[in-house]
């Protein structure tokens, strides 16, 4: 089987979870295609996805948006995971409920078999002013929150689920 791995990411920190999971997946004996997502262009040859989004201020990038669009229709007809990154809020970062409701609505239009929400990752180095102030007035803490074991699990949990 066939899997395409494919993310939204506006700094890298998503495409980086993605990256990851690709690798996991063709360590269990699943082979994985991590693909830009604005360069797919055709769902075909896959048998499943694993798709992703960063989320900011409550929503899914735009990019993310646009490919629900237009292969949601292809994506119901496969094995599909959806993620999303951003939580970066707390100590430990918490989910916020606007970033559990960006994958929701995702989830609903192409009957995912489960969305999961990451905490992300925060380098202001790489941020506009714009940016920079929406995370000064989130108290948004800075440094990478991302947890690699429990995405490898969820990652785990996939190639079991696709080689079944």
């Amino acid at each position: 089987m066939k899997v395409l791995v494919t993310a939204a990411s506006k700094h890298g920190a998503t495409r980086e979870i993605a990256e990851a999971i690709a690798r996991v997946l063709d360590e269990h004996g699943v082979s994985a295609d991590l693909v830009d997502i604005e360069e797919v262009n055709d769902l075909g040859r896959y048998e499943a996805v694993v798709l992703g989004s960063a989320v900011y201020m409550g929503n899914w990038l735009e990019p993310a948006r646009k490919f629900v669009e237009r292969y949601g229709s292809d994506l119901a007809e496969r094995k599909t995971w959806l993620f999303s990154s951003g939580p970066v809020v707390g100590d430990p970062p918490k989910p916020d409920p606007a970033d559990e409701a960006a994958g929701q609505r995702a989830l609903e239009t192409v009957h995912a078999r489960e969305h999961k929400l990451f905490a992300g990752k925060l380098d202001k180095s790489k941020l506009g002013l714009l940016e920079k102030a929406a995370v000064r007035a989130a108290h948004a803490s800075e440094g990478d929150h991302r947890d690699w074991d429990e995405i490898n699990r969820w990652t785990s949990e996939i190639a079991a689920e696709v080689r079944r």
